[in-house]
């Protein structure tokens, strides 16, 4: 008897048939946990499993760790797992449009905006159901920790990395609408900074990560790269953490969109940086500040350890000067780079109390205990474009 026949008969039957999937290809107690709570939310609990081919354009070159049908066999002899199905697609819409069950399931590693069946489910009558995620079993983190003990301190040494620069942008600007397309020397300005990132060295690929169509068939326009994500990410950093889902790498770069004449070799020595350091899940830039920014609020500072990394950001003054003296102050360039793994947690985390109080991504990180180690370089970007008169200014520079 086919599955949707059996599917379909027990929910004749007033059974609710619930729905998760994933790679699963380093089982491991967490997961188990996870199934069981999903199969005590109905009677019947069916698992999607990526081929190894989706796995591999998921989560990079050398996943999956088990092959395809070694892991649908490992499944099945779960007691809390009823039926298995192996699917191809990057997501599992055809499945779920098919066997339509009341309940589909995803780890407390996603929030509901990203994930792009969602919506779909809910529009057919079912339920999205999101389980905690259990503390200290993730599976990314599994993954980190491997590569950075293979690595011996140097990611890459062995083995090329893959770095990937993702530019997000989208057209819903408060101070300057329509921002990405607006144009600048004859070319649109998303169309300058993705040019200025396909000149970087060190990167591998460039993406352009947009909710919005228009942004997508400009940049497809002028022979580009973009991906389509949900248009419900509060911030940049969420947009890239769905972006990185489907892109195979291992470092990723957030360009960006709104800086046209941001420097090349900063962001090469940010990326080594990264391949040199297997402590840094995620790296951003610095630079001296110029008088008196210090006390602007629109300039971000930052402060460090020893080691380089970030104790905090702000747009206050840090440090403080209470006794006179003067102190160095460094700001914040708004570059950052992360390991693929680590950006994809990031994603999964809710936006913290300081990082809305201050209007600033990187303070989630720093809040939630992870580090990011800073790069100084001589000079910043000074050419970002924010209001009218910021794109006055870089079209004079660039006419």
């Amino acid at each position: 008897m086919a599955l949707k026949e059996i599917v379909d008969r027990l929910k004749a039957d007033g059974k609710k048939v619930v729905f998760t999937n994933g790679c699963f290809d380093i089982l491991h107690v967490g997961h188990l946990r996870y199934l069981q709570h999903a199969r005590g939310l109905g009677e019947c609990l069916v698992i999607g499993l990526n081929t190894d081919e989706a796995v591999r354009n998921l989560k990079g070159s050398e996943r999956p760790f088990v092959p395809e049908n070694e892991r649908a066999e490992m499944m099945a002899g779960l007691e809390c797992v009823d039926y298995v199905v192996i699917f191809k697609e990057p997501t599992p819409i055809e499945i779920l449009g098919e066997l339509k069950p009341d309940i589909h399931v995803k780890g407390g590693d996603y929030v509901l905006s990203q994930i792009p069946e969602a919506r779909f489910v809910q529009e057919y009558g079912g339920e999205v159901v999101i389980v905690p995620q259990i503390a200290g079993k993730s599976t990314s983190r599994l993954v980190s920790h491997v590569r950075s003990v293979a690595s011996t301190g140097a990611l890459g040494r062995d083995k090329k990395s893959r770095v990937v620069g993702i530019i997000p942008a989208r057209l819903a600007s408060t101070r300057l609408p329509n921002k990405p397309l607006l144009d600048i020397a004859g070319k649109p300005l998303i169309q300058r900074v993705y040019e200025r990132a396909k000149s970087v060295k060190s990167l591998d690929e460039v993406v352009v990560a947009t909710p919005d169509p228009e942004i997508a068939s400009c940049v497809e326009g002028f022979g580009g790269k973009a991906v389509i994500t949900s248009p419900m990410h509060p911030t940049g950093t969420d947009r890239l953490a769905e972006a990185a889902r489907t892109i195979e790498s291992d470092v990723v770069v957030n360009i960006q969109g709104d800086e046209p004449l941001f420097d090349p070799n900063a962001v090469n020595a940010l990326v080594k940086m990264m391949l040199d350091s297997a402590d840094a899940d995620m790296g951003s830039l610095m630079t001296p500040t110029s008088p008196g920014e210090e006390n602007d609020p629109s300039v971000v500072k930052v402060v460090t350890d020893k080691q380089g990394f970030a104790l905090y950001f702000s747009r206050s003054v840090i440090p403080f000067p209470r006794n006179g003296e003067s102190a160095v102050y460094r700001k914040h360039v708004g570059i950052y780079a992360y390991r693929r793994n680590f950006l994809i947690i990031l994603g999964s985390i809710k936006q913290s109390s300081l990082e809305t109080s201050e209007s600033l991504e990187q303070l989630r990180v720093l809040e939630n205990g992870y580090g990011i180690r800073m790069v100084e370089i001589p000079s910043g970007s000074e050419a970002s474009v924010d209001t009218p008169e910021d794109l006055e200014r870089v079209r004079a520079i660039l006419s």
